[in-house]
């Protein structure tokens, strides 16, 4: 499998600071922004009426990297990684300790379809920000809390086929959904925040799950040529980014691709074992983790 040409919806990392921590809608990475505004107090607008124009709301936000790092064990030239996906399966990965992998950071990514009747559905994916809330925000107002932990953020800046974001809060965690331009309606929006469930495991990485309505993605499941079932993406503060995606059977499954933040092309992929990896960066690391890192299941 080699990938090709994809778009995202990359809006940068957060998540338990243990040491330190896209068809997909064509999307610009969210401009990261330093200046983070003094604030208003925030007013308690859960669950409003949705013919009423929300009023925008300033709340302070914080940077923070919005990834887990993962502590990884073994001597000499080889190291030893857990990880666990969004899904909650717990894969193990071995590498050349020259990759470096553990000082990347992890954050999950996943897709979902809210369906209505057991009819149609709406599809959206989740990520984690590189820079959680403050990325999401971009120095802008927040429009309106759906729940008590999910609120309503206008879209990136100059991309015009973008709609709103929900950002949903799992303990330190933050993870978008963006919406598209014609989006979702507000009864849509509240079903989202209503059913998706986060968890956080020992060791600090996310896991999600869904319930009534709502399905989150299977692994392997793909969209036009596009994986969107559960991975993990390793990097995205530097040049260097490594995806894991569990995809049964990957060798027969033909082509497809993952969805990468535009900011780092994917430079080649590789299926092993019932996994898929993607690598993008200097020559050197794309070689490295494609040919070397071993992933299992445990």
């Amino acid at each position: 499998m080699t990938a090709g040409r994809v778009d995202i919806i990359e809006q940068g990392p957060r998540g338990p600071r243990r040491a330190g921590i896209a068809v997909l809608v064509a999307l610009a990475a969210v401009s990261l922004v330093g200046l983070l505004i003094g604030l208003l107090p925030g007013r308690d607008t859960s669950r409003p009426a949705p013919e009423h124009e929300p009023v925008p709301v300033r709340e302070a936000v914080t940077v923070k990297p919005n990834a887990v790092y993962p502590e990884a064990s073994g001597t000499g030239g080889t190291r030893t990684l857990r990880v666990t996906f969004p899904d909650g399966s717990p894969p193990e990965l071995t590498y050349p300790a020259g990759l470096n992998l553990a000082s990347l950071g992890a954050r999950p990514y996943t897709g979902g379809t809210l369906t209505a009747d057991g009819k149609g559905g709406v599809f959206r994916v989740l990520t984690a920000p590189l820079y959680g809330e403050a990325e999401t925000a971009a120095g802008r107002p927040m429009i309106r809390h759906l729940t008590g932990g999910v609120t309503l953020w206008p879209g990136p800046l100059g991309v015009d086929t973008a709609g709103p974001v929900l950002l949903f809060a799992f303990g330190d965690w933050r993870i978008a959904l963006q919406d598209e331009r014609a989006g979702m309606t507000f009864e849509q929006r509240l079903a989202w925040a209503e059913n998706l469930r986060g968890t956080l495991t020992p060791d600090g990485f996310l896991t999600l799950s869904a319930r009534g309505p709502l399905r989150l993605s299977r692994p392997g499941e793909v969209r036009d040529g596009v994986l969107v079932g559960p991975q993990l993406w390793l990097g995205g503060l530097s040049r260097r980014m490594l995806v894991l995606a569990p995809v049964p059977d990957c060798e027969r499954q033909g082509r497809a691709s993952v969805a990468l933040d535009p900011r780092h092309t994917v430079s080649g992929s590789v299926c092993r074992g019932g996994f898929y990896l993607a690598a993008s960066g200097d020559e050197s690391f794309v070689r490295g983790a494609l040919r070397d890192v071993r992933v299992r299941a445990r």
